[in-house]
């Protein structure tokens, strides 16, 4: 299996050689990712309850489509595909070493190869509050459901998690209407405007963007 998941990762590494991270957290995050039991998911399923098997298999949201926990295999085309928005100023530019220290937090779509097709990621300010955020998809598949897919599953990692309701960041007030999300205000949510200071303190210029709050029955 190790073999398996190192030859997926460099076949898809040839196009993002410039993308580095730690090999010392990389190595450790493979360890942790072949050990580590998962939540299965399922993309189809709009309704709160979670599944339960902690080790089930993950369930196929379409033939040769599955969406699931983003394994290591996964970092190099997740900065890619993260970036690639970013450089429209549309997400925040994420690193693969960033990456690779939060893939718990991120969930993805990926074809029968392990190409990644969508992604979205939990981000946790506080016990109480998280966000669904770096919703991606390769733009050449947008408008085939493969948002929805993510979002939909990162909002099980935050049920199971404990959260009661997450918030997202987003251009996208239909997308995120569809998905039951209301327009709410930014100032609600203090440590995102806090986050948004920082980093443009830091130089990064931040796109101005609706604020969405969805209940998580």
């Amino acid at each position: 299996m190790q073999k398996n998941s190192i030859r997926r990762a460099t076949s898809y590494a040839a196009p993002y050689q410039g993308l580095a991270v730690h090999p010392l957290s990389i190595y450790a995050l493979f360890v942790h990712n072949l050990a580590e039991p998962r939540l299965p998911f399922t993309a189809n399923t709009a309704g709160p309850a979670l599944l339960a098997e902690p080790c089930a298999p993950y369930i196929t949201a379409a033939p040769s489509v599955t969406v699931r926990r983003a394994q290591l295999v996964d970092v190099l085309q997740l900065c890619a595909l993260v970036n690639s928005y970013a450089e429209e100023k549309l997400l925040l530019p994420r690193s693969t070493e960033h990456i690779a220290l939060a893939l718990d937090n991120y969930t993805v779509t990926v074809d029968a190869g392990g190409r990644v097709l969508a992604c979205a990621a939990l981000t946790e300010y506080s016990p109480s509050i998280a966000e669904i955020s770096s919703v991606a998809v390769l733009r050449e598949l947008q408008g085939r459901g493969y948002g929805a897919q993510v979002v939909l599953a990162a909002e099980q990692v935050a049920r199971q998690r404990g959260f009661t309701h997450v918030f997202a960041m987003s251009l996208a007030e239909q997308f995120f209407r569809s998905l039951d999300y209301r327009l709410t205000p930014l100032n609600e949510y203090p440590e995102k405007v806090a986050r948004y200071s920082d980093l443009e303190a830091s130089g990064i210029e931040i796109l101005p963007k609706s604020c969405f709050r969805k209940a998580l029955g």
